[in-house]
């Protein structure tokens, strides 16, 4: 049986009675109990909800129908127990993003369009910013913040295997943000650090995180963020407040103090899809909130309201200046064009005269970027400025060579390079191109009129698509170099 803390029983047995709730009870505790239920969303920038999960049951052996919808995500599914999702090739071909069912609410209220500037302020693992660059399609704005700089590793990460052009990822304090970029987002997202109350039985460290925080102190926290994620939104923008919680204090409590602090604020109501709950009546508006509760659906404790600010309000906005092009050297540039030429097909040429349209170019000690729209971002630490190309490495008199990044090919579709070797899951290519080991060039396929050094890209190939997964450079036939990123190789990976 899984132990509980006390105190945490008796602050929800609290909050049952104060909302009438006791009949709930035994099936509350009954459902912290059982196991939780693991889900992931559809990349869909990548591949449709539609044919992912027909990936995912080919793969796994288990049928379509096994792999169940999220009622209120658009592109999430539940996954029945032992379908190891992270050990599929497709995970890390950015196909799906692996995320608890009740935390792929937040970005779906937000429901950003294409065009549109959002701000995930607390993003890191980066989830929400997935689902929120899927939603962008390629046009917009997201700027992804994590003030942790053990987290926003992961968040780059995360962001990069989405194949994500529109972002920008900056580590920096709510405050420090907010004082840069005031009034400047359409859409806010504030994923705050909670008690993590919500989590008692997916995750161990929750008991001690909720002994060790709790509700009160992370509160305070929360209502600083909040603050500050108020004061970068634009007038007549919509900000969404999230948290794993069910403590009212981190919840109800805190947006109706907000609310009673902002007189310019309102709430709008969520739509309710089967399993969200309306949030506790601590007052009447605050029902447009919403809930997930265990015992009343397949995910964890997580509860989202929806605010609005008023389209007249004055607020803290001012002209901010834009990011400047900063192309550096001619000759880098020159060294990536080579490359383009070389590596990609008319459609991948296609797809970067887009990309030079809509972004500008940057570069920094031979690292290349193409960066979106964009407030200049000086006394910020950044981690990710769009699209980064790649470096360029310099070869003395003989010139400059142009070594292409994962985010470049993952960003990419098989149909927009020239050379590819696609292979299905499982196959001795796939495995050795995650596990960083030398690679050889599959007998049924011909690249006799590949010479030496041709930079290929290494793909899995499935009945519902072809995905580029690292780059290899062939050496001599049949052997290729691998080029996977070493900070991204699991050694003894089950591909």
């Amino acid at each position: 049986m899984r132990q509980l803390p006390d105190l945490f029983l008796a602050e929800m047995r609290a909050l049952f009675g104060q909302f009438g709730r006791l009949g709930q009870w035994p099936e509350f505790l009954q459902a912290l109990q059982e196991p939780s239920t693991a889900g992931l969303r559809a990349n869909r920038l990548k591949i449709t909800p539609g044919l992912l999960r027909r990936y995912l049951a080919a793969q796994s052996g288990f049928a379509p129908e096994d792999i169940e919808p999220v009622a209120w995500s658009a592109d999430g599914f539940r996954l029945p127990a032992g379908l190891q999702a992270g050990k599929l090739a497709g995970h890390a071909a950015g196909l799906y993003y692996i995320q608890e069912p009740s935390a792929m609410l937040p970005a779906q209220v937000l429901a950003a369009r294409p065009g549109v500037k959002v701000l995930d302020l607390c993003a890191a693992p980066g989830g929400k910013s997935a689902r929120i660059a899927a939603d962008l399609g390629g046009e917009g704005l997201l700027w992804a913040n994590e003030i942790s700089a053990e987290r926003v590793r992961a968040l780059q990460r995360n962001l990069e295997l989405t194949g994500c052009t529109q972002a920008v990822l900056t580590s920096a304090s709510p405050e420090d943000l907010a004082r840069a970029l005031p009034g400047y987002f359409d859409a806010v997202l504030a994923d705050v650090p909670c008690s993590g109350s919500g989590m008692m039985r997916r995750d161990d460290h929750a008991a001690r995180s909720y002994l060790s925080y709790g509700p009160e102190s992370c509160s305070l926290l929360q209502r600083q963020i909040l603050e500050s994620a108020w004061q970068m939104l634009r007038p007549g923008g919509r900000l969404i407040y999230s948290t794993c919680s069910f403590s009212l204090t981190e919840n109800e409590a805190q947006i109706a103090r907000f609310l009673a602090d902002h007189p310019e604020a309102a709430i709008r109501a969520i739509p309710k899809a089967p399993g969200v709950d309306d949030a506790l009546p601590l007052t009447s508006q605050l029902t447009g909130a919403a809930r997930i509760w265990p015992h009343r659906a397949a995910g964890e404790g997580h509860f989202c309201a929806w605010l609005v600010k008023a389209a007249d309000c004055a607020g803290p906005a001012r002209a901010l200046p834009e990011l400047p092009a900063e192309q550096g050297c001619a000759e880098d540039w020159e060294a990536f064009a080579a490359f383009s030429r070389e590596v990609l097909s008319p459609a991948g040429h296609d797809r970067l005269a887009a990309w030079l349209e809509n972004h500008r170019r940057r570069a920094e000690n031979g690292r290349l970027h193409l960066v979106p729209p964009c407030p200049d971002f000086h006394g910020l630490y950044r981690l990710k400025t769009g699209i980064f190309l790649g470096q360029v490495q310099r070869k003395g008199r003989s010139g400059a060579r142009f070594l292409p990044s994962q985010a470049l090919l993952l960003s990419l579709s098989q149909l927009e390079l020239s050379h590819v070797l696609a292979a299905p899951e499982g196959h001795s290519l796939i495995r050795q191109c995650l596990r960083g080991e030398t690679l050889f060039v599959p007998e049924d396929q011909d690249v006799s009129g590949w010479p030496s050094g041709t930079l290929a890209a290494i793909a899995l190939g499935t009945g519902q698509g072809i995905w580029p997964l690292g780059w290899a450079r062939l050496t001599q036939p049949p052997i290729l170099k691998n080029l996977y990123p070493a900070g991204w190789v699991r050694p003894g990976q089950n591909v």
